[in-house]
């Protein structure tokens, strides 16, 4: 199981609007994150299927999985931002 795939492919899921940066990004530390978000939202499934879901580790599992997502959107939106203003800086540059 990969779990950096699953986790890379939830996130998108949950962030649309990084989707494409989501899938370029490399870093050991992004990987990381993919990881760890892959493992807890993978968990929050299982908790979620069983015949006797417990609601306390629901929600505690599904908090960890917004925490991680509000915690790496502002990263992703300053990443975005960048990109744009090299991309506007190149365009003006060009002319």
């Amino acid at each position: 199981m990969n779990l950096e795939k699953i986790g890379r492919a939830r996130m998108m899921l949950r962030l649309p609007a990084y989707g494409r940066l989501l899938s370029e990004l490399r870093s050991r530390s992004m990987i990381e994150i993919f990881i760890a978000y892959a493992e807890a939202s993978i968990q929050l499934d299982v908790l979620r299927s069983t015949d006797t879901p417990d609601g306390v580790l629901i929600e505690e599992y599904d908090q960890i999985c917004l925490k991680i997502e509000n915690s790496i959107e502002p990263y992703l939106r300053t990443l975005t931002e960048q990109s744009l203003t090299s991309h506007a800086t190149k365009e003006t540059q060009a002319r």
